[in-house]
């Protein structure tokens, strides 16, 4: 068969017949250049005419051959064009997706997600995608991540979603949600066929909020007394480990020459540099059963302990078993409704708002309100949350901050915490019926109600977000009296609640505190104004100054705390806090406090000549000796410890917590 050329010199659009040819004989270039050359000279074959037959039948045959065959591969171009068609039609969509999608520079609104995990909830399932703004145990991979995931155990097979419960106080955080729409309904599914041709893709979903595990329908990092951690950084399978340092710097004005304050918790030497609380522990979580335990050494081992008489009823003391540890229990989880926890040990109280830990608060010494109400409690208590936005948590526990029993009963009381939307919370605490006051039965009841708002948000301002909080206490004690005990003890007086009377002294607590948060440059610095006051009469719930030694066992002559003895004063605090990261504060904060009667440490200090005499019940004098009746005549005359009214401080801390 004769070879013959082809030539490509088109001023035009190409003919459907040239361009027939030359798409065939690009695709049957493995058939061999003399097919596609024997098709193009048919093609080019000029028409015979009617009633001649020059060719012969061979070349007819293989002719129509050819013929069938180029009409298959003209259909497999056409097959052919139509993929290449949709191919580039799915590119342009992906291009366009891509130009909208924000630069590694700027915040993605929705980032990468590990796979998805599905919560059953009262109206559809849900899934649930974890995100990088979740509190510890929410976002780990141990307790929260297990029961969200619902891997109850190495050895469960039971595929049904499980609820949750938090082992101390509920998460602080679930997601990366704007305040503005943590209460807007998720919206419905998206349709999954292509979008129509010329439609501008979808925006990207906001990750589905979790409505199962209590309180992770939002993030309540922002709240005073609850930690600002998004992640943990030392969280394990079976074991989640947890470490808090607070050291501080306190330059108090007065000067004392003993170093020693008085009348707080959060700081109890003057001039130095003292390390507050070193923390170490964390949280087991395994099945069902949860347990933590949290040490506490530096000076809050001594400060805090002391302040408990408890321990001196009997034997066996406990104030020496305890000092060094500031949780300590282990409970039992059940999936009730959005769970349930059983729990017994030492816990933390949170009466009064504020933190045990300095870390989690928004400003490091907090008003009367909080610094002279409860820490810890000892005894049980469960978790009950019949909603993800409320806590119901009954307590029964040996006495108002102590570590044992005082009299004949134990005290009762309990916790109902609700958050109805991500910039509310609320918390109702009770306590009653207890014996707290040391060789008398005087009944103690309180209540202490708190409240948190955040008012202001917006992520594109420099000052981007505001808050406060403000908390009311009132409480008393009644009854006591009676003749002395067996072993010649002498009952205190009686008391009763409101009035004075024949019935015995008025013995009541009035307090509360106010304070507003403002936060900057996207959580990195934080400035906190407020203050509070407290009405004491009796002074039961006033924290005793430390003169010569005095804790809550011994008392002290030069500040008593007899029935109707008067006691008011009010505080307030100025504190700026950078946040470098999540981890670390450092904080800088100005207190004043000021009292009606000589109460806090003045230049000349409270402790006497030569130092502690060993008799903090009693009158010291000059030359060290104790005298019971506070007459020193022969002695060098009466030593008197140097109270004043007034204290004016600057606080300067460091507090990490991993």
């Amino acid at each position: 068969m004769t070879k013959h050329t082809i030539p490509i010199h088109w001023t035009g659009p190409p003919q459907r017949s040239a361009m027939r040819r030359i798409a065939s004989c690009a695709l049957v270039l493995t058939l061999g250049a003399n097919l596609c050359l024997a098709a193009d000279t048919v093609s080019e074959m000029p028409a015979q005419p009617a009633g001649t037959a020059q060719m012969t039948p061979d070349l007819v045959k293989e002719l129509d051959a050819m013929k069938k065959r180029i009409e298959q591969l003209e259909e497999q171009l056409a097959a052919k064009d139509a993929k290449d068609s949709k191919d580039k039609e799915k590119e342009k969509q992906s291009t366009a997706v891509a130009t909208t999608t924000p630069s590694p520079s700027a915040p993605a609104p929705v980032a990468e997600q590990p796979a998805s995990t599905v919560v059953t909830t009262a109206s559809a399932s849900v899934p649930v995608v974890p995100s990088r703004n979740v509190a510890p145990y929410a976002n780990s991979g141990s307790f929260w991540r297990r029961w969200m995931k619902n891997e109850k155990s190495s050895k469960s097979s039971d595929s049904t979603p499980v609820t949750t419960a938090s082992l101390g106080a509920p998460p602080s955080s679930a997601f990366d949600l704007r305040a503005t729409d943590a209460d807007a309904p998720f919206p419905a599914a998206q349709d999954a066929t292509a979008p129509a041709a010329g439609a501008a893709p979808a925006p990207a979903a906001p990750p589905p909020v979790d409505n199962q595990t209590p309180f992770a329908y939002g993030d309540f990092t922002w709240m005073n007394a609850v930690s600002r951690n998004h992640d943990s950084v030392l969280d394990g399978k079976y074991f989640s480990p947890e470490i808090r340092t607070d050291t501080n710097y306190i330059y108090d004005l007065n000067h004392p020459i003993d170093h020693t304050l008085g009348g707080t918790t959060e700081g109890e030497r003057t001039g130095e540099i003292v390390l507050q609380q070193l923390n170490v522990g964390g949280d087991f979580h395994w099945d069902h059963m949860q347990m933590r335990f949290l040490t506490q050494y530096g000076a809050t081992a001594t400060a805090v302990p002391r302040n408990d008489a408890s321990y001196s009823n009997g034997q066996w003391q406990l104030q020496d078993a305890y000092r060094y540890l500031t949780e300590g229990y282990a409970g039992y989880h059940m999936d009730v409704q959005h769970g349930l926890n059983l729990q017994a040990g030492i816990f933390m109280s949170f009466i009064g708002l504020y933190s045990y830990y300095s870390f989690d608060n928004w400003n490091y010494q907090p008003s009367y309100v909080s610094s002279n109400t409860p820490w810890f409690f000892t005894g049980v208590r469960a978790q009950y949350f019949p909603t993800n936005k409320l806590k119901i948590e009954p307590w029964l526990i040996n006495g108002w901050q102590s570590y044992g029993k005082y009299n004949g009963r134990m005290g009762v009381g309990g916790q109902i915490l609700w958050r109805p939307t991500t910039n509310l919370d609320f918390v109702w605490n009770t306590y009653g019926v207890g014996q707290d006051t040391l060789y008398t039965h005087r009944t103690r009841v309180h209540e202490d109600d708190s409240m948190e708002w955040k008012y202001y948000e917006n992520p594109n301002h420099l000052m981007h977000r505001m808050a406060f909080s403000f908390t009311a206490d009132a409480g008393c004690e009644t009854g006591g009296g009676g003749a002395p005990t067996q072993g010649g003890t002498t009952q205190g007086a009686k008391v009763q609640c409101f009035h004075n009377g024949p019935a015995g002294e008025a013995q009541n607590f009035m307090g509360a505190m106010l304070y507003n948060r403002m936060w900057f440059d996207h959580d990195h610095f934080g400035f906190t104004v407020g203050g509070g006051f407290m009405v004491n009469p009796g002074r039961y719930l006033v924290l005793l100054p430390p003169i010569n030694g005095a804790t809550a066992t011994s008392g002290t002559p030069y500040f008593t705390q007899n029935p109707g003895d008067k006691f008011d004063a009010y505080d307030f605090q100025v504190a700026l806090q950078w946040m470098p990261t999540q981890f670390v504060t450092w904080s800088a904060e100005f207190t004043q406090r000021g009292s009606n009667v000589p109460y806090f440490t003045g230049p000349g200090g409270v402790t006497p000549p030569g130092g502690n005499n060993g008799s903090p019940n009693q009158f010291v004098c000059m030359d060290g000796t104790a005298s019971a009746s506070g007459a020193c005549g022969a002695d060098g005359g009466l030593w008197r410890p140097d109270l004043r009214k007034q204290e004016r401080r600057y606080i300067f801390a460091l507090m990490v917590h991993l």
